[in-house]
């Protein structure tokens, strides 16, 4: 009964975090990357390029960033190769889009990043299909 409570830490409930962290952080960026997807559709021309790599090019990467690899991330497939992204992606966010500004608007890209960089050390879990599709 009290061994939710031990400090020893069953493999049963770190890949029950590992999914929980996997489903609910990129359901939480979806939505800010779907307005994005539907103007990248559209061929919208107006979208800044920290990167100097092209308007069109940065949306895109923008769009993967923010749509693509959040799906893959919650399928756990390719979840480090997608993290890597996530990773880079808010690197530019906090500190190419929002370089003159405070910490405060940096915030959210930051704490988007830490979990990101979490899933890239651990990977995905036993619950993903990077374990189905690629057990050792």
């Amino acid at each position: 009964m009290f061994d939710f409570f031990y400090p020893r830490t069953s493999t049963r409930f770190v890949n029950l975090a590992l999914l929980i962290l996997r489903v609910f952080v990129p359901l939480l960026l979806i939505p800010h990357g779907y307005d994005k997807l539907l103007s990248f559709l559209d061929g919208a021309a107006d979208f800044p390029d920290p990167l100097h790599v092209g308007i069109r090019f940065s949306h895109g990467l923008a769009v993967l960033g923010e749509v693509i690899a959040p799906i893959f991330i919650i399928w756990g497939l390719f979840t480090r190769i997608a993290s890597v992204i996530e990773i880079g992606h808010f690197l530019v966010v906090a500190f190419l889009m929002h370089a003159n500004e405070p910490l405060a608007d940096k915030e959210h890209a930051l704490l988007y990043l830490i979990p990101y960089a979490a899933l890239l050390l651990t990977g995905a879990g036993q619950y993903s299909l990077d374990a189905l599709f690629f057990k050792k």
